[in-house]
């Protein structure tokens, strides 16, 4: 939803006057706006940390955690199988996955905790893992701690 000017010009969707170059493709923001973007989405991620709890030749188990929780509010599992990585991630309840992540006035575009934390594990755990071809099953867990599940989820 970016603003067009009497002239067919399209705006930039947060400061509204200048002519729009980002993202490549899908021009919405002017570059300005987009650098104040990503450095806002940038920060918001920071707030996770993703800590290694089990490591094995072609498999890792992380424990997800975010600044307002001390306890883990998610796992993520991969295996690599020589070809691609298969990562698993289960999302606690005892955090708000749903929730926007951050605010900026006129954005189109809203992006919740749990579409930054899929840049964050793409950032932390699959490019040291070499990048390639992955895919991500998530989970959302009826229970906030392993020990209670049962084998249910």
């Amino acid at each position: 939803m970016s603003r067009k000017t009497t002239t067919g010009k399209v705006h930039c969707a947060l400061c509204g006057a200048k002519d729009v170059t980002e993202p490549k493709g899908e021009e919405r923001y002017c570059a300005d706006c987009w650098d104040k973007k990503i450095a806002v989405e940038e920060i918001v991620a920071r707030e996770f940390v993703l800590k290694r709890y089990i490591r094995a030749h072609s498999a890792e188990k992380y424990l997800i955690y975010h600044s307002t929780q001390k306890s883990p509010c998610g796992q993520l599992i991969v295996v690599d199988d020589g070809y691609d990585l298969f990562l698993t991630m289960t999302l606690y309840p005892n955090f708000a996955w749903d929730e926007p992540a951050y605010h900026l006035e006129g954005d189109p575009e809203e992006r919740t905790f749990a579409e930054l934390l899929v840049d964050v594990v793409a950032t932390e755990v699959i490019e040291p893992w070499g990048g390639g071809k992955w895919h991500l099953e998530v989970f959302r867990s009826a229970t906030a701690e392993p020990e209670d599940w049962n084998g249910e989820m």
